[in-house]
């Protein structure tokens, strides 16, 4: 994913009642280009916390569906999805409720409880069989991630100021993908030893944070901070979610933008899975092996004759560290919904590639997988945009903050779209054509909603 994905219980938040720590770290306001200790620690903590997540994420369906002699937990499609929709949906909405816990307690404090609970959460799962044990397991490492996703936003937000506030925001989203791009990898290479390695590698990646806490400092809230601000208790949350839901306009856009991450997750949760079971790689692996037979080896690791999934998935991440300044910059000459709007449809052709051919077997995959990240480069940024565009201006930090909101029901959709269409569709019917091609339906319908809701709903206003 190209951008922070958390409520705006995230973001910089008002100093009342925050614990005060004797070595709180001042920000200097004097240099542009001059971050704090404590940013650029918690960009490299970021860094572990996502190797650890896209690690285990990208593989995910994977190992749940894989037999129990594979080294998996043998769940069927169903239970599969239902893990992967609930949990993440959780994991995104509880920000909005922990968000204030830094202020309230201390970010040092607070990111020592989000480690302490992530780190045993990894290696776990790897520990239990079963649905029950695993979706308990992972919802603990949900919580841990909750708690820890409001505190390093956070943290960015108070230790840059009006002048570099966007680079530093670019300097965490970059961070961001360079551990959705080397988790996975690092994961993939392990996964050839056990399975047992993913989840023990994982924890690894976390505790390393303990060490890089003895390096952090309290931020303090510059006088350059944003306005945005983290609700001080249960009933200020209260307040701002009725607030949320009383504008049926902003309501409908998160709807529609519901659907678009619903189709979005995809990747990471229905196409390692299609990659295993239906498309065939190994014309691509014997191209590989004639350069380089050791980086063959270890792609092909557990998976004889075939790429395992997660070294073409990885594609994702590595052409947006790539491309996403380039496609940023080109996309500014455009009105955001144009934009919208194209990546989407965009995003809808790398889902019919994938599904009706798949167009030159495994290497038509990683060109379908880079169609799919440039539908997301353009998309993802432009989806916040165009809230700061439409939205009342007094409330822009509010509504920017809640759309987030629709990252979590999009989590919740996803898996459970996944888990019937793959499981009956794909398989069952064995049908994977009809199943993308539904994606690619779904896709079509955001946007489209998304130019009458621009029409329709927000004409009178624009």
């Amino acid at each position: 994913m190209t951008q922070i994905s958390t409520p705006i219980n995230e973001t910089a938040g008002d100093t009342s009642g925050r614990h005060q720590s004797g070595n709180c770290e001042t920000t200097v306001q004097q240099k542009p280009e001059y971050f704090p200790s404590s940013f650029y620690v918690a960009n490299v903590m970021e860094i572990f916390e996502r190797l650890a997540w896209y690690g285990f994420f990208t593989l995910s369906s994977l190992y749940m569906t894989n037999s129990v002699g594979q080294g998996g937990l043998g769940l069927s499609d169903a239970e599969r999805g239902t893990i992967q929709g609930v949990v993440p949906f959780l994991l995104y909405l509880l920000p909005v409720f922990t968000g204030a816990l830094g202020d309230r307690y201390g970010y040092k404090r607070m990111f020592f409880l989000a480690f302490a609970i992530m780190t045993p959460g990894y290696y776990l799962l790897g520990q239990v069989s079963g649905f029950w044990p695993f979706f308990a397991i992972l919802l603990l490492v949900a919580v841990g991630a909750a708690i820890f996703k409001p505190l390093v936003v956070a943290t960015v937000s108070r230790t840059t100021n009006n002048q570099n506030r966007a680079l530093g925001f670019g300097i965490f989203y970059t961070m961001i993908n360079v551990g959705g791009f080397v988790g996975p990898v690092v994961a993939g290479i392990v996964k050839g030893i056990s399975w047992d390695w993913v989840f023990s590698v994982a924890a690894c990646w976390i505790a390393v944070n303990f060490l890089l806490l003895v390096f952090y400092r309290e931020p303090s809230v510059s006088s350059g901070a944003t306005s945005q601000s983290v609700p001080a208790d249960r009933q200020s949350i209260l307040r701002d979610i009725t607030k949320v839901l009383q504008n049926r306009q902003f309501v409908l856009y998160l709807l529609i933008m519901s659907g678009f991450w619903a189709c979005y997750n995809q990747l990471f949760l229905t196409l390692p899975l299609y990659i295993r079971d239906f498309v065939d790689t190994s014309p691509l692996l014997e191209q590989i092996e004639s350069l380089s037979p050791s980086i063959a080896n270890t792609i092909s690791e557990g998976t004889p004759g075939q790429i395992s999934p997660e070294f073409i998935t990885a594609f994702n991440f590595g052409s947006i560290l790539l491309l996403q300044v380039a496609i940023s910059q080109f996309s500014k000459r455009f009105a955001s919904l144009h934009v919208l709007i194209s990546g989407t449809c965009v995003m809808a052709a790398s889902f019919l590639w994938m599904g009706f051919g798949p167009v030159l077997g495994g290497i038509g995959i990683v060109f379908a997988v880079i169609a799919f990240s440039l539908g997301e480069m353009l998309t993802s940024p432009k989806s916040q945009e165009y809230v700061a565009e439409s939205m009342p201006s007094s409330q822009a930090a509010l509504f920017m903050g809640y759309y987030f909101l629709s990252m979590a029901i999009g989590f919740l959709v996803a898996g459970l779209l996944s888990g019937w269409g793959y499981g009956y569709l794909a398989k069952s019917l064995g049908r994977p054509d009809w199943m993308w091609g539904g994606f690619a339906a779904l896709s079509v319908c955001c946007a489209t909603a998304l130019l009458w809701y621009h029409i329709r709903v927000l004409g009178n206003r624009r």
